[in-house]
């Protein structure tokens, strides 16, 4: 029983992986696809050789630090605090030394929200006329506050990936995870993490293939994504795609309890936080704390 319970526990994990576009899969990642050796280095090599002070800074202070400047900042509501805030990740990023190339496309995934943001809030919220538009019998009114809160909600955004790029980019994903661990997160956590950006290669791979045999089979796409061929023949592709990695999985799970595994995580003994590290915590932490205050202060 307590086997079926497990299998069902790995095939609903293998469901939430397939629905996010993740997924887990064969023991050894081989990274073949366009970009993978691109994203083998910032979810794994990252932080492995210490390029700045940053790379060195404990694990478990550098969580500790990143997730409380996250939070304190998502409290400020002045567009200057936010901007502060940014500004001082921003120093800490270029410090670090990370390459340009790599934070400009960890940003890219910010401009999607922010233009959402910058196009509803303006036209839906009450407050001081801006601008007008009218299209026929339709009338849009753009309002400074509308324009002042979604530039607000963007800053946080904006901060909060910026930090987890810094947090990200200097320290490893392997590094991140004993940190994880060694902070008493809950062990299903950490390892449901572990596997989905494991094994998200695996799956590109097998959509790569999957795209190859469909195209060596003449399938070509229509003019746009709901052409009804090119829809029905997607549709089919997600499907199967499911379908595989839910076996495999099921193989994969199998294959871990019968080399012993019991679903424990591993046991972490990381060396204590030297003074320095402690320091360089506290200061980011005080940043984000002082700017909070400044903010109470000058309402």
């Amino acid at each position: 029983m307590e086997v079926m319970a497990r299998r069902k526990g790995a095939c609903c994990s293998m469901a939430f992986c397939i629905i996010t576009g993740l997924s887990v899969g064969e023991d050894t990642v081989r990274f073949h696809w366009r970009g993978g050796s691109h994203m083998e280095n910032i979810f794994w090599a990252g932080g492995q050789q210490a390029a700045s002070f940053i790379h060195s800074l404990d694990p478990r202070v550098k969580v500790v630090a990143v997730a409380g400047f996250v939070v304190l900042t998502t409290l400020l509501t002045s567009i200057s605090g936010l901007g502060l805030a940014a500004l001082f990740l921003l120093s800490l990023t270029a410090a670090a030394r990370v390459k340009p190339r790599q934070l400009a496309g960890r940003l890219a995934w910010v401009l999607p929200f922010a233009g959402v943001m910058v196009l509803i809030f303006p036209f839906i919220m009450p407050g001081e006329p801006l601008g007008r538009w009218q299209w026929g019998v339709v009338t849009l009114t753009a309002t400074r506050e509308g324009w002042q809160h979604a530039l607000m909600l963007s800053l946080r955004v904006l901060n909060a990936v910026l930090a987890i790029n810094l947090l990200t980019a200097t320290t490893g994903m392997r590094r991140l995870l004993d940190a994880l661990l060694a902070l008493r997160v809950p062990a299903v956590f950490v390892q449901l993490m572990e596997f989905t950006i494991r094994y998200l290669f695996v799956v590109a791979e097998e959509l790569g293939r999957m795209n190859r045999a469909r195209g060596a089979r003449g399938f070509t796409p229509g003019r746009h994504l709901f052409h009804r061929h090119t829809f029905r023949t997607l549709g089919q592709t997600v499907g199967l795609l499911f379908i595989r990695s839910w076996e495999r999985g099921e193989r994969i799970y199998l294959a871990m309890l019968s080399r012993g595994y019991t679903g424990r995580g591993r046991d972490i003994s990381l060396p204590s936080p030297g003074g320095r590290d402690l320091a360089w915590g506290a200061l980011i932490l005080s940043v984000a704390l002082g700017l909070c205050l400044m903010e109470l202060g000058g309402s």
